[in-house]
């Protein structure tokens, strides 16, 4: 029970920080305008204002829950993989070739095409994975440029197999109705892959945390060393999680693809494995905390669409918010202040009494 309560001090502290930031952000710019209550009106409490906004933040997170969850995973292995942009990628062209290529219908057709963007997918966080593991080479900078290697194979894929040439633009077929995701909520593309981005971070939480296998994960990435010392395989450990990391963050790619479009059209990686990778360093690794971290941003990113749109706002704020609540969130003279870790051996302490 103490354990829980010094984990909620650190988030609770996380919270205070970042509504410190967005009010030094925002007051600045709402004290430039004739209604400064206003603009904080507007960011804070617009995205709450009707069923619309919400489904909209709702539709926002549900890629970087998963994306979120996939790097959250990875890094509490100790590997600081950034294939989880490049997975998402390739996992939305491999569930749209799927969809255009397999002769399926019905209620199989749509988890068919999800499942094969995962697995091919996976390979953007795999193929660095392997190569740190078998070769010691920097995951971060391999994942890094292969994420580019596999946006222009995809675009490649795209042009000369998916193409459609009477699109007017790159842009793949039609996807057929069979592949695509059920609508949740009238008047906004929230999507069923929502249901599933939950889930997904649920059971990550409690593969992590009440399995096994997943603190071993946790060793490993606390110290290669202590795991070796208990006599386990440091590199299969590492591989495992870069091979489930991928497999979600592909997952995530085709959940996107069917969910809100009907064609495949990115050209350029399209951010939410970035965002994800946000989500993750917010949640402090812990796919229970991934959820509200990418419904926090996803508010964020609805809060700044509606001063953008109503108070001619300029977006940026939003980026600028956000950057500023990534230092933060990662400063560590915030997180290992001597009165706050105090605050933790003392919660701690207490436990252990007991």
């Amino acid at each position: 029970m103490r354990s829980i309560l010094a984990g909620l001090a650190e988030f609770a502290l996380t919270l205070i920080v970042i509504s410190i930031v967005i009010l030094a952000v925002l007051v600045p710019v709402a004290l430039l305008r004739s209604e400064p209550m206003q603009v904080l009106q507007l960011f804070i409490l617009g995205p709450f204002g009707s069923m619309r906004h919400i489904g909209n933040i709702l539709e926002a997170a549900t890629p970087t829950m998963l994306t979120g969850l996939s790097a959250a995973v990875i890094f509490r292995a100790g590997s600081f993989n950034l294939g989880v942009e490049g997975s998402f990628f390739v996992g939305g062209i491999s569930a749209t070739a799927a969809a255009l290529l397999l002769p399926l219908t019905g209620f199989i057709a749509a988890p068919t095409a999800i499942v094969i963007g995962a697995l091919v997918g996976s390979l953007a966080c795999v193929v660095p994975g392997y190569l740190r593991v078998r070769f010691g080479a920097s995951e971060m900078v391999n994942s890094l440029v292969l994420n580019f290697a596999f946006l222009y194979a995809g675009i490649f894929v795209l042009n000369y197999f998916l193409r459609d040439p009477n699109a007017g633009a790159l842009a793949s077929y039609r996807l057929p109705s069979d592949f695509t995701l059920e609508r949740l909520m009238q008047g906004t593309r929230l999507h069923t892959g929502v249901i599933v981005a939950f889930i997904a971070c649920l059971v990550g939480g409690i593969w992590l945390y009440a399995t096994r296998s997943g603190l071993n994960v946790r060793i490993v990435g606390a110290g290669p060393g202590m795991a070796q010392h208990l006599g386990l395989s440091a590199s299969g450990l590492v591989m495992r999680a870069q091979i489930i990391g991928g497999l979600v963050a592909g997952m995530a790619g085709a959940i996107e693809v069917l969910g809100l479009y009907n064609r495949f059209t990115w050209t350029s990686l399209p951010g939410h494995g970035w965002t994800g990778i946000t989500v993750a360093i917010l949640a402090r690794e812990n796919p229970f905390l991934v959820i509200p971290a990418a419904l926090f941003l996803a508010y964020l990113q609805v809060g700044g669409d509606s001063l953008a749109r109503n108070l001619d706002v300029p977006s940026e704020v939003v980026g600028l918010v956000t950057a500023a609540i990534m230092l933060v969130a990662t400063a560590t003279a915030i997180f290992r202040h001597p009165a706050f870790l105090r605050l933790i051996r003392d919660i701690k302490g207490q436990e252990q009494a007991a």
